[in-house]
């Protein structure tokens, strides 16, 4: 299960850090200052950065309910795994843009997350 943390925790840093970078990267001038005035940022961007506050949003409980398996001996690696594709799929559809798919990928997270609290039960 410890490979789920790390997956996830690549993911985060991935998706809060590389990606808006990367879509951002005209104003890496602004990036490498001190930022006192924000540049205008553009819808990818802003698609970006919240997607990458709805993981964060996920991310707590979901390593917590890892860290809590692991202790208890409990497999949730099945669990584990599809929340870490939801959320990978969550971040791609927002970027580009599929509310509906988004959506069913956001409950399957958060069904994936249920799941593991009621196996620890």
């Amino acid at each position: 299960m410890e490979i789920y943390i790390v997956l996830a925790l690549l993911l985060t840093l991935f998706q809060s850090w590389l990606i808006p970078m990367a879509i951002d990267i005209k104003n890496l001038h602004w990036m490498m200052g001190v930022r006192d005035s924000s540049p205008s940022a553009s819808i990818l961007l802003k698609r970006a950065r919240r997607a990458s506050l709805n993981l964060h949003e996920s991310l707590a409980p979901f390593l917590a309910l890892v860290l809590a398996s692991m202790y208890l001996g409990i497999d949730n690696a099945t669990y584990a795994c599809w929340w870490l594709i939801l959320r990978v799929v969550h971040g791609a559809t927002y970027l580009i843009g599929v509310p509906y798919v988004r959506t069913l990928a956001f409950i399957g997270s958060i069904l994936c997350l249920a799941a593991m609290a009621m196996a620890l039960l």
